[in-house]
């Protein structure tokens, strides 16, 4: 079974309290056939020695360093380089479970048109190990190219670790956008898959994801890093057009709205009202498809009464009160 070769990218940056967790993960995996690829990308701690104390005593593993210029960019490097069948990607502050990734060739090889398998997964706590949520979805089985990328709207998570793919779909062109933050994953998935065929979907939880306070998506407040999640979601819904599926047009055109109301939110809290305005109004025709669809009636009270009071421009401190 360990005849094809995967492709495991790593990006690395500032880890070095997580490393020794994450690579003991990989390389202890019951399959063997490995490329590990870990891209340092300018740590300032001891990440670097780390990765290469290990490299020093398995050959399977490649450390690439270079100056810092972000997740995506480390991630495209890895795709530079990788030379196996299939890829998985690994955030180096999580590990995974001993048999991941002898599952998820198993499945993905039960048929030569599985172009990606998804999987469950575990979050657990950063201090103390503890597991506060565990995603084992109900859907496990084949589906075609659409069903699967409905799944990322949905159980499966639009996160990128749970997933691995098959090479032949990637295309050189099909990098991680370097000018976004968050959700450079979600849309990178929505690109590739274009090209699949069918997706595996497995409940199992494999992945363990670690819930830390600090990261671009965690904050609560506006920032630049913040506004790359909503212009993310444009990008989506814009990759999501050209599948031709309705079904999947909705699930990007809510999302959008979600993600734009969250960060408009943000935007007014801090003051930023010509952001705020402008995403309020690009977002009107999203806004409609998500309250035509939305099936709980207190929250569409609620925030078409917090959307209201923001075009008053009442004080942020009243409207947080009814912002639940």
């Amino acid at each position: 079974m360990d005849n094809n070769l995967v492709s495991i990218i790593i990006p690395a940056y500032n880890v070095a309290r997580y490393l020794d967790d994450c690579l003991k993960s990989v390389l202890n995996q019951t399959y063997t056939n490995l490329e590990i690829i870990v891209i340092d990308d300018g740590s300032t701690d001891k990440s670097l020695e780390i990765c290469h104390s290990y490299a020093a005593k398995d050959k399977r593993l490649k450390v690439i360093h270079q100056e810092n210029a972000g997740v995506s960019a480390a991630r495209n490097v890895g795709l530079s380089i990788m030379t196996g069948k299939y890829v998985l990607f690994i955030d180096s502050d999580d590990r995974i479970e001993q048999n991941m990734v002898e599952i998820l060739v198993k499945e993905i090889e039960e048929n030569e048109k599985n172009d990606a398998v998804f999987c469950g997964y575990k979050e657990f706590e950063d201090e103390t190990d503890r597991i506060i949520k565990e995603v084992v979805p109900s859907k496990s089985k084949r589906v075609d190219r659409d069903n699967g990328v409905a799944e990322i709207f949905g159980e499966y998570a639009t996160m990128l670790w749970n997933k691995m793919f098959r090479c032949s779909i990637i295309d050189k062109s099909d990098l991680f956008d370097v000018t976004l933050k968050i959700g450079e994953d979600e849309l990178w998935m929505v690109d590739v898959l274009k090209k699949a065929n069918n997706i595996m979907l497995i409940g199992t939880p494999l992945y363990y994801y670690r819930s830390r306070a600090e990261g671009a998506s965690k904050g609560q407040v506006f920032s630049e890093a913040k506004m790359t999640d909503y212009e993310s979601q444009k990008k989506v819904l814009k990759s999501i057009n050209e599948y031709g599926s309705e079904a999947l047009t909705l699930y990007a055109q809510q999302r959008l709205y979600y993600t734009g109301q969250d960060i408009m939110k943000l935007a007014y809290y801090g003051g930023y009202f010509d952001v705020y305005e402008m995403i309020d109004h690009e977002i009107n025709e999203a806004r409609k498809v998500w309250f035509d669809h939305h099936s709980n009636k207190l929250g569409k009270i609620r925030r078409r009464l917090v959307e209201a009071m923001m075009r008053k421009r009442v004080p942020g401190r009243f409207i947080k009160i009814f912002d639940k």
